[in-house]
């Protein structure tokens, strides 16, 4: 029979436990901990932890040992195998005063080890009656058995155990999300450069290090031709040895995923027959993850990751980020192929510049009803903005402002093909706006290699003192009636284009007379932000700006609104493509 005394101690002892566990959310400290609470809690000598993976196995990758050590070792065990299997796949305790006398008892664990084990009780964590694992201890100290209040000490446990590690898993599955989205990102930012492509590879595989919390990794690229890897950048690698590997296709953890072209995810190497033992380079750690790189079908290399810098090994959720990486790694690697293909000849960016310049009309079309006031800056030499505006009859114009996502030359190289096919529409699509983005959609579906195109377009009707017009996801233009300084904006919805098949513009028709000024625009303006990001140009400020330039002629008005942004901001340098186009009615 239990002492009251001890079993108060014992309860006291599991509330402090359980503030304990409950204020750690980050699972690498918190597996320890659970461990050696349960551990002493119980005057155990050792104690484990096993975690259900993918509803498919149990692992441990961490175990306390006799003498207190933390052991990181993989283990993996299949529902019904050994006790802890047997636990899991039964959803009960198990108590033994004599393992090896009970045939479900496992002994290979022992013999690894040379540890002895004798008692022990093994209970499962619940989650809302959802297993997520097992929690066992061994041995209880001065060769005494565990008894019946060890028991109902160790359950009471694993209760505020399995809460804390479903609060560390949720907390770590949004911070990965978080990390993800920030890489992104920073890959969609540095999607075209003029780094080299080695100095690319060298800072992309450093970050994705960085957000995987690894130490090594490879980033290799693929010769279709000859059906093997090279190595772009690595690190656990010597960057002289880069030119003497190279990785047959179905040859190894990254040969396999070239050639499988399909995501791996491998808990212990020393297990797995497509390590290569005899490699002269070894990893750290028995963990990796390698996902391949593919563009539109086309296997362009694989990423490698291995060596987890908290010692423990990767697991699905890890996975399923480096996946996510790859696929933006992907089009950040193929943009900067294509351009350093048209770099590299000292010729193509030139000449990219000058297509630019030709989609951009230099003239726009004179009216006596209409005038014009135009900014255009490209982030880089080339953008992705563009703008038109076209006489299509007798006092009927069209207006159009398009912005494809991201920036530099990739940008324009898919506003020149977009800007290419709307040119080509017959001449009753452009009389239509709803036609003609809907048209539009249909021709740049599965097209824009990943990104996206926002479009505002609209027909200027001079007879008839109005404007109709569609919009694809655009920034609304502002329209502005300079004899009241009224403000408002053109109230016209609709969905990006390129991503979505068989979408359908609506259009609407707005009052646009003599004295109407309309300010269309792209987002690099009112995203402007100073240097150390503390100050942001906004739409509210934009529209300040649009009514304190209504005295000036439009082109001026541009010119000042540009100058506006800056000025606020105090910074010259705007971190995206920027056009603002006006148009008075006279």
């Amino acid at each position: 029979m239990t002492d009251p005394q001890t079993s108060l101690s014992k309860f006291r002892s599991l509330l402090h436990i359980s503030s304990i566990l409950n204020a750690n959310l980050d699972l690498h400290q918190l597996l320890p901990l659970i461990m050696l609470y349960s551990k002493d809690l119980l005057e155990a000598e050792a104690s484990s932890l096993f975690l259900l993976e993918n509803d498919e196995f149990l692992y441990c990758e961490v175990a306390l040992g006799e003498k207190g050590e933390i052991i990181q070792e993989y283990a993996r065990l299949e529902f019904g195998e050994g006790i802890v299997g047997m636990v899991a796949k039964e959803k009960k305790p198990i108590a033994l005063e004599d393992a090896y006398k009970d045939p479900r008892f496992n002994p290979s664990m022992d013999k690894r080890t040379g540890f002895k084990t004798k008692s022990l009780i093994c209970v499962p964590l619940f989650v809302e009656e959802r297993l997520i694992g097992t929690l066992e201890v061994i041995n209880k100290t001065n060769d005494r058995i565990f008894n019946d209040a060890d028991l109902e000490y160790l359950v009471s446990l694993s209760e505020v155990a399995a809460t804390a590690i479903q609060n560390a898993n949720t907390k770590d599955s949004l911070d990965k999300r978080i990390l993800e989205l920030s890489l992104l990102y920073e890959f969609e930012k540095l999607s075209v450069s003029e780094k080299s492509l080695n100095e690319l590879g060298k800072w992309m595989l450093n970050r994705v290090l960085e957000y995987l919390g690894a130490s090594s990794g490879t980033i290799y690229l693929a010769n279709n031709t000859k059906q093997e890897l090279s190595i772009l950048a690595a690190k656990g690698i010597p960057e002289d040895a880069y030119d003497q590997i190279k990785v047959p296709y179905g040859t190894g953890v990254s040969g396999w995923v070239a050639e499988k072209k399909e995501s791996l995810l491998i808990h212990n190497l020393d297990m797995d027959p497509r390590y290569n033992k005899l490699s002269p380079y070894r990893f750290e750690s028995k963990s990796l993850i390698s996902a391949p790189l593919i563009y539109q079908n086309e296997l362009l290399g694989v990423i490698s990751i291995n060596n987890k810098i908290s010692g423990y090994a990767f697991q699905h959720s890890d996975l399923d980020l480096l996946t996510n990486i790859a696929a933006r790694l992907s089009n950040t690697i193929k943009n900067a192929q294509l351009f350093h293909q048209i770099v590299d000849t000292g010729k193509e960016l030139s000449r990219a510049k000058n297509i630019m310049q030709k989609i951009m009309p230099s003239n726009l079309p004179k009216s006596s009803g209409l005038s014009y006031g135009v900014s255009h800056i490209p982030l880089e030499q080339v953008g992705g903005d563009f703008y038109d505006v076209s006489e299509l009859e007798d006092s009927k114009f069209s207006i159009l402002i398009a912005d494809i996502s991201g920036h530099g030359l990739s940008a324009a190289v898919l506003a020149a093909m977009s800007h290419m096919v709307l040119k080509n529409f017959e001449p009753d699509i452009k009389l239509s706006p709803s036609q003609f983005l809907t048209t539009l959609n249909h021709m740049l579906y599965g097209k824009l290699a990943g990104n996206f195109l926002t479009a505002f377009y609209g027909i200027i009707d001079l007879k008839e003192n109005t404007i109709l017009c569609a919009n694809a996801g655009h920034h609304a233009p502002f329209l502005i009636q300079k004899s009241t300084s009224s403000i408002a904006q053109l109230d016209v919805k609709g969905k990006i284009l390129g991503l979505i098949p068989d979408l359908f513009y609506e259009e609407k028709t707005f009052s646009f007379g003599p004295g109407n000024r309309l300010v269309l625009y792209t987002d690099g303006i009112t995203e402007h932000m100073s240097k150390d990001h503390n100050k942001r140009y906004d739409e509210d400020l934009f529209q300040k700006a649009i009514l304190k330039s209504i005295v000036m002629d439009a082109q001026n008005s541009a010119n000042d609104l540009i100058k506006s942004a800056k000025d606020y901001v105090g910074s010259n340098e705007f971190a995206d493509d920027v056009t603002v186009l006006l148009v008075d009615r006279l």
